[in-house]
């Protein structure tokens, strides 16, 4: 079943360049490559940031989530944010999404 996975985190001040860049680097040298990734997209705004993943299922997802640099991007979080991100998980409802024509 496919799955989104969603983390939301707010800069502490000054720091929103150095967590913008550690996620589009991410995104571009780690997850655009991972096997089963469907759709990935970092947003921004304000000192607020939002990662969507889309991928084709739960153990697609979880490889990721085991792979070293993924392990290493989330220890260096911490000093970049202010408390816990907050990271859910939703499985996709359905066998197709809306399409818009």
């Amino acid at each position: 079943m496919a799955v989104f996975r969603i983390m939301e985190a707010t800069a502490r001040p000054g720091s929103i360049g150095r967590l913008s860049e550690l996620l589009v680097q991410q995104e571009q040298s780690v997850v655009a490559d991972a096997p089963g990734i469907v759709f990935a997209q970092s947003l921004r705004s304000g000192d607020s940031v939002l990662a969507v993943s889309s991928w084709r299922s739960v153990e697609d997802m979880q490889r990721y989530l085991d792979q070293p640099a993924t392990s290493a991007f989330y220890q260096a979080l911490p000093e970049l944010l202010m408390g816990m991100p907050s990271v859910r998980t939703f499985e996709v409802i359905g066998s197709n999404g809306w399409v818009p024509s």
